[in-house]
């Protein structure tokens, strides 16, 4: 289906602007509860799914500057979420990993967002869950190709 008409169009754009909104608000309020922001949680969250990864690889994946991953380690660390350790083939590298206490508010904001997320999706028939499951696939893998994608358009521009 192409959305053709505009009226259709912008229902779809002001509803996504104001689900955007809230899923920031709804994030940063159960992250408040933890004194933890949001692009401290995205890196928790990172190292959850992927595991141990470099602070350069850490910069790259979440689009900041390595600055700025500092910032957010040192403060990770010193609360006890992860660990930064020399990575021992190369001491120049520093390594990420999450500690139980990072794992353990990973799982409980994702416990919070899914509980809420699948209450909703209980209200639909089966039929229209599976279009919206099939929305969500189609968005998370689309959203994949166009990060890489401009990933590496961006790093020739910088070049």
């Amino acid at each position: 289906m192409i959305l053709t008409n505009m009226s259709e169009k912008d229902e779809f754009f002001r509803y996504f602007r104001e689900i955007q909104v809230k899923f920031s608000r709804f994030y940063t309020q159960l992250l408040t509860r933890e004194d933890l922001t949001l692009p401290q949680y995205a890196l928790l969250n990172e190292l959850s799914r992927s595991g141990s990864m470099s602070m350069t690889d850490a910069s790259a994946r979440l689009f900041i500057s390595k600055p700025a991953i500092t910032n957010l380690v040192d403060k990770l660390e010193e609360n006890k979420f992860l660990k930064r350790e020399a990575d021992p083939k190369d001491r120049r590298i520093y390594l990420l990993e999450i500690q139980g206490k990072g794992k353990r508010i990973v799982q409980e904001v994702q416990n919070q967002v899914f509980k809420y997320l699948v209450g909703i999706l209980d209200q639909f028939k089966e039929s229209d869950r599976r279009v919206i499951i099939n929305f969500y696939a189609s968005i998370a893998n689309t959203m994949d190709e166009f990060l890489m994608k401009t990933a590496k358009t961006g790093a020739n521009e910088r070049e």
